[in-house]
């Protein structure tokens, strides 16, 4: 093999070495400043939901980043679920309203009706 074809083949996995170490130690980062972001919205919530307190907030501290994931997981799916049940809540309240007012004409209706039977059978005795 020549010498320009070895040095070309060092170099080129040479660069593959670097760029293999790049994206691995920028993965590892990336994983680790994730895991920090996690641990402080954690910490915001205990200090914001549960008002700071300090056993929340030392149990927080001692949860593996796993357990501070599936702790912030929970939280946004309890957080859905609280818009949702507003949401169904409003709809409700809207269904419920569309029903009084249907129920009140429906009433103002029959009792126009039985009014106007009741001239007409009154005008009939009448007879």
């Amino acid at each position: 093999m020549k010498n320009s074809t070895k040095s070309l083949l060092v170099g080129v996995g040479t660069v593959f070495a670097v760029g293999a170490i790049i994206v691995s130690s920028s993965s590892m980062a990336m994983e680790k400043l994730e895991s920090k972001m996690n641990r402080k919205r954690a910490r915001y919530f205990v200090k914001e939901k549960l008002k700071g307190n300090e056993k929340a907030m030392s149990v927080v501290d001692d949860l593996s980043d796993t357990e501070v994931a599936n702790l912030l997981s929970v939280v946004d799916k309890v957080s859905d679920l609280k818009g949702n049940v507003s949401s169904y809540g409003n709809h409700l309240k809207e269904t419920t309203n569309d029903f009084r007012d249907a129920f009140m004409d429906k009433k103002h209706d029959l009792h126009h009706e039985l009014k106007h039977h009741k001239k007409d059978l009154k005008h009939k005795l009448k007879k």
